[in-house]
């Protein structure tokens, strides 16, 4: 009966081509939505920070910058933009007639909102508040990064710099600030060496590769998990499709990973993050190990299963594309796991894969990981193109071998 059920719904799938083409070009039109739709309006960003100030644009200055009067004060409020670790951040940074920042306003962000509470909740913003606006304000220097948010840090610190630096033409100030270097240190390298350490499994003599595996699982726990805290999502990848680059001298890490993983794919045909460096799959192999069950699924299973990651796929990169907020779509409990935030429905889907993988292999990744049927997806692309490559060479060849010379 699994058997009927199963060539049943393989005979469904290939007779539902149009699924396919409506999936896809609801993805472009959600991506076309979202690009006009989403647009930043700065203006009315700036008059709910300030509701009781009045605005006036500054014809001819360095960047947005606005003259401010609140409450019989006049101040001067200059805005950036950066890359965070999701995607732009606006800043507002309000400055006095000394040219001290007086306060820093975030207007606008992509991030994960447990990420920016952390931030409203905290001191970061405190940092920059009293220092003259030609400061260095680089991260690591003289700011100090928030734990296990440091992408976002970086990102807000640009921007403020940015804005700051902006004003020095205003105040007449010189332009005594250092520019931050190529930032490049311990955490860039190791994630790198275990990228490296992944594609050279293989090649090691068979009898070492079980006890290197197993010290790679624990070292992509310790150091992708919770030291980098770096764990790919899909929102990552939302955040390369929307286009939201950060600079390489500012985010090496962020490339590291995204590079890593879907270079192996492309040119080796290996997906040695799922595999190897996922620090979510090593702990679901750890538990169904410890459980000692496991529970097969049918082949009719497998194959709605499969239905059920490409729909949640499909689900998250429609949010992400509509509101162009790559953390919107990001459902995966690995914040909860690795820096313990967590919101909405990740409350209920962490206990759940932890449960799961106690049952079944690989729960999380077989039933509903939306970035491993990403990736799997581009694992199949590129086989279905290199098969077609081969194809049209093998035809060529034939051609030129019946070919006969005219005499």
């Amino acid at each position: 009966m699994s058997q009927r059920f199963s060539r049943s719904a393989n005979g469904q799938a290939g007779r539902l081509p149009w699924l396919t083409v409506a999936s896809w070009l609801s993805l472009v039109i959600a991506f076309a939505v979202g690009l006009v739709w989403q647009q930043p309006n700065y203006q009315g960003l700036l008059q709910q920070a300030f509701p009781q100030g009045k605005l006036t644009r500054i014809e001819g200055a360095q960047g947005d910058q606005y003259r401010l009067e609140q409450q019989g004060e006049t101040t001067l409020v200059s805005l950036a933009e950066s890359q965070g670790y999701g995607g732009p951040m606006s800043v507002a940074v309000t400055i006095g007639a000394n040219g001290r920042i007086v306060a820093t306003h975030l207007l606008q962000h992509k991030e994960t909102p447990g990420y920016i509470f952390r931030f409203n909740e905290g001191k970061y913003y405190r940092q920059f508040s009293g220092q003259p606006v030609n400061h260095n304000f680089r991260l690591g220097d003289d700011i100090d990064a928030l734990s296990g948010a440091t992408l976002t840090s970086r990102g807000l610190a640009t921007a403020v710099r940015q804005a700051a630096h902006n004003s020095v033409d205003h105040f007449g100030l010189p332009e005594s600030w250092q520019e931050p270097g190529f930032d490049a240190g311990i955490k860039e390298l190791l994630a790198a060496l275990l990228f490296a350490a992944a594609l050279m499994n293989k090649r090691l003599p068979r009898q070492h590769q079980k006890r290197f595996n197993q010290a790679l699982s624990v070292a992509s726990v310790g150091l992708i998990g919770y030291w980098l805290n770096s764990a790919l999502s899909i929102a990552l990848i939302g955040s390369l499709l929307l286009g939201y680059l950060p600079s390489p001298q500012q985010h090496l890490l962020w490339y590291i990973m995204l590079v890593g993983t879907l270079g192996a794919i492309l040119f080796l045909g290996r997906n040695v993050y799922c595999s190897q460096l996922c620090p979510f799959h090593q702990i679901q192999r750890w538990l169904h190990r410890l459980s000692g069950m496991n529970l097969a699924l049918y082949p009719w299973l497998k194959q709605r299963i499969k239905w059920l990651t490409n729909g949640l796929l499909w689900l998250s990169l429609m949010l992400i594309f509509l509101s162009r907020t790559p953390a919107i779509g990001s459902y995966e409990p690995f914040s909860m796991l690795f820096s313990l935030d967590g919101l909405g429905v990740q409350w209920y889907i962490l206990p759940l894969s932890l449960f799961g993988a106690f049952l079944v292999s690989d729960f999380w990744c077989k039933l509903l990981c939306p970035l491993g049927r990403f990736l799997s997806y581009g694992l199949e692309l590129r086989a279905r193109t290199l098969q077609k490559v081969k194809k049209r060479q093998r035809i060529a060849i034939k051609e030129v071998g019946h070919e006969s010379p005219v005499k």
